[in-house]
């Protein structure tokens, strides 16, 4: 279960870097509010749909973004660093003129590709040292059974 959640840490990160990318184009060319970027390509995290729909019920979008990060995003697989890049993308966004939402958005690229990075480190290292780990407790577990 260990192994998963580095892989599904992983493939979250993953996908908000392409969100990253799709609201940083949204904002460049087309310069809709943020609601709107996250309601049409917030479909592939739990936490962004979330966000979407608070949205469309009339809450507000930064409050929507932080209810979704406490209360979905802590469940999807992202470690609390990842969780704090989060919040405060979310504080950030959709808060200046359109150049400053383009830095933030590279900004961000940046961070949470590095959070990527080492996500990835910590899968290749330790992904298979937990699959070892289980097979030798179950041998274990049958040796004293026997």
């Amino acid at each position: 279960m260990e192994s998963h959640k580095l892989a599904v840490r992983v493939q979250q990160l993953e996908a908000f870097l392409q969100f990253i990318c799709i609201a940083e184009t949204e904002i460049r060319f087309s310069a809709i509010p943020v609601e709107q970027i996250v309601q049409r390509h917030g479909t592939e995290l739990k936490f962004l749909q979330t966000c979407a729909d608070d949205c469309e019920s009339g809450v507000d979008f930064f409050t929507a973004w932080q209810n979704s990060i406490k209360f979905c995003a802590k469940n999807e697989g992202f470690s609390e660093s990842d969780l704090g890049l989060l919040k405060r993308f979310g504080m950030g966004f959709g808060a200046s003129d359109t150049e400053g939402q383009i830095s933030h958005c590279k900004l961000y690229y940046q961070l949470i590709l590095n959070s990527l990075k080492g996500a990835r480190e910590d899968k290749t290292k330790k992904a298979k040292l937990y699959q070892m780990f289980g097979v030798f407790s179950g041998m274990a577990a049958a040796f004293l059974l026997c």
